[in-house]
C-alpha cells in the first residue's frame, strides 16, 4: 500500500477523516509500547488509539492508522513524530488533506486524475505540501474584540463635543433651599430621567452630575468617588438619595399609599397625580413590581376617590370591564371628563340676541352721585315739612280749603280771601252743601 490509498483506508475503517492520521516509515518490528509512547508525546492527538497496520511495498516498513480524540488541524499537526535519539522520525499524513471540500464525493473525476498523476510520478500529497505556500491565518479574534471596543466607545460619545445639552439645575442639599436652586425631590426626578436619556459615555454622565452639585451634595459625591474609583452615575444618585431622600421604608410607603384619599374640592386629576408620586417612590424602593403598577393605581383610585365625584363614578363602573390603563391614558381620560363637566356647568342660556351696550365706568359713577344728591335733598325737604306739620295745634288751619262743588263747574276761583281778612274756621263746622269741613253753607257761592 502507498499513501495514495490512505484516504480509502480511513474510509474503510469508518473513521472520521478529520480525526485520524497515518504514520509512515515506521519499522515493521516496532513494538506497541514504543508506538504508544510516541503517540502520547504529541499533544495535538489528544488520546490517540491505534486502529490498524499495513505494510508498504518494501516489506521493511509499515503504515499505522491512528484515531485521535481531537480534530486534526493541518496547520498545527507536525510533519514528523518520534523520540529523539531513540526512534523515528516517522512521517505524518492527514487523510483529510486528500479530500478537498469540492472532492468529497467518492469517484470524483478530479480526485482520480490527481491521484493517477501522482502515482505516475511516484509522489504523494505529502511531497506536494511543502511546495504549496499556505499563509497562516491571522488570529482575528483579538483584533476583532479591540475593533468592536473602539466602535462602541465612539458610538457612546457625543457626536460633537461642543454640542449643547440640557444641564441639570443646581442642588446643594442646604435647608432652607437657597434662591436659584431646586429642592431635592425636583432635582432627583430630573437627574434620574436625564441620566437614562443621555447618549454619552459613563464618565461624561458623572461629570454632568458633579457640575450641578454644590456644598454638602458635592462632598457626598466626592466621598463616593474616593471610596470607589469605578462608581457609576447611578451610584452617585444612590448616595445622594441616602443622604437627602426620604427615610420611609417599603412598608411605610405601602401604608401611606393605601391611606391616601381624595380631599373635598380636589379634582380627580390632581388626586391621581398626587397618588402616582407615592406609587413611584414605592416602586423605587422595590415594594412593587412594574407589572403591578397599573393595577395597584386603579384599585386605590376606585377606593380613595370621593363618592360624590362623577368622574370617579364612571371609573368605578368601567373598572371591572377592562384591564387597568397606564398612568398617561388614565390621566387623559380623567381630564377629558372633567373638562366636559366644567363646560356643561359654565354654559348659560342666551336671553336676548342683541348685544349688551357697554356703559362707560365714569358716566355710571356720575349718575349715581347725582341720584344720591337728589335723594338727599328730597329727604331734607320731607323732613322740614314733617317738622312744620307736627308743630301746628290740632284744628288750626293756615289756609282756608275752598269748597269744590257748583263753583268748580262755573269756573269761579275758590281762593279763601274776604276783603283782606282771613277766614278762621272753627273746629266741628261742616258744610252740608259741598260736604267739606271748615266752613258753612252760607260761605259757598253760586
Amino acid at each position: 500500500m502507498d499513501l495514495s490509498k490512505a484516504g480509502e483506508w480511513s474510509r474503510q475503517a469508518k473513521l472520521d477523516p478529520n480525526k485520524c492520521v497515518i504514520l509512515h516509515n515506521v519499522p515493521i518490528d516496532m513494538t506497541e509500547d514504543i508506538i504508544s509512547e510516541v503517540l502520547n508525546s504529541v499533544k495535538v492527538f489528544g488520546c490517540p488509539k491505534l486502529r490498524g497496520r499495513h505494510g508498504d511495498t518494501t516489506g521493511s516498513q509499515m503504515f499505522l492508522l491512528v484515531e485521535t480524540s481531537l480534530e486534526i488541524d493541518v496547520n498545527t499537526v507536525p510533519l514528523e513524530v518520534g523520540i529523539p535519539g531513540v526512534v523515528g522520525p516517522w512521517g505524518v499524513h492527514v487523510p483529510a488533506c486528500d479530500m478537498a471540500p469540492e472532492l468529497t464525493e467518492k469517484g470524483s473525476e478530479f480526485q482520480e486524475k490527481l491521484m493517477s498523476w501522482l502515482n505516475q510520478e511516484g509522489k504523494s500529497l505529502d511531497d506536494v505540501r511543502p511546495l504549496i505556500s499556505i499563509d497562516q491565518p491571522t488570529n482575528v479574534n483579538a483584533n476583532l474584540v479591540h475593533a468592536l471596543d473602539r466602535l462602541v466607545e465612539k458610538c457612546t460619545q457625543a457626536p460633537v463635543e461642543s454640542l449643547s445639552y440640557r444641564k441639570l439645575r443646581v442642588f446643594s442639599g442646604l435647608q432652607p433651599v437657597p434662591s436659584g436652586e431646586d429642592d431635592y425631590d425636583s432635582w432627583m426626578e430630573q437627574a434620574t430621567q436625564m441620566v437614562s436619556e443621555w447618549q454619552c459615555a459613563e464618565s461624561t454622565k458623572k461629570q454632568r452630575i458633579v457640575e450641578s452639585l454644590r456644598g454638602p451634595a458635592a462632598d457626598i459625591v466626592r466621598f463616593v468617588k474616593m471610596s470607589s474609583s469605578e462608581a457609576t452615575a447611578t451610584d452617585y444618585l444612590k448616595a445622594l438619595d441616602t443622604a437627602n431622600g426620604s427615610t420611609e421604608s417599603e412598608t411605610d410607603l405601602t401604608v401611606k399609599f393605601s391611606c391616601t384619599y381624595q380631599e373635598p374640592g380636589e379634582k380627580l386629576s390632581s388626586y391621581l397625580y398626587r397618588l402616582d408620586k407615592i406609587l413611584h417612590r414605592l416602586f423605587l424602593k422595590g415594594g412593587i413590581k412594574v407589572e403591578d403598577l397599573n393595577r395597584k393605581r386603579m384599585e386605590q383610585v376606585v377606593k380613595g376617590a370621593l363618592t360624590s365625584d362623577t368622574v370617579a363614578l364612571r371609573l368605578r363602573m368601567m373598572y371591572s370591564l377592562r384591564d387597568p390603563p397606564g398612568f398617561s391614558q388614565l390621566l387623559r381620560e380623567v381630564r377629558e371628563e372633567e373638562n366636559w363637566i366644567s363646560t356643561r356647568v359654565s354654559a348659560k342660556p342666551v336671553v336676548n340676541s342683541k348685544p349688551a351696550v357697554a356703559v362707560p365706568m365714569g358716566s355710571a359713577l356720575d349718575e349715581v352721585e347725582i341720584l344720591k344728591r337728589e335723594v338727599k335733598e328730597l329727604t331734607t325737604q320731607v323732613g322740614k315739612l314733617l317738622k312744620n306739620v307736627t308743630s301746628l295745634p290740632v284744628g288750626d288751619v293756615t289756609t282756608q280749603i275752598p269748597c269744590v262743588g257748583t263753583a268748580k263747574a262755573s269756573g269761579f276761583s275758590t281762593a279763601a280771601t274776604t276783603k283782606g281778612s282771613d277766614v278762621i274756621s272753627r273746629a266741628g263746622i261742616f258744610c252740608y252743601k259741598c260736604g267739606e269741613d271748615g266752613h258753612t253753607t252760607g260761605n259757598v257761592k253760586g
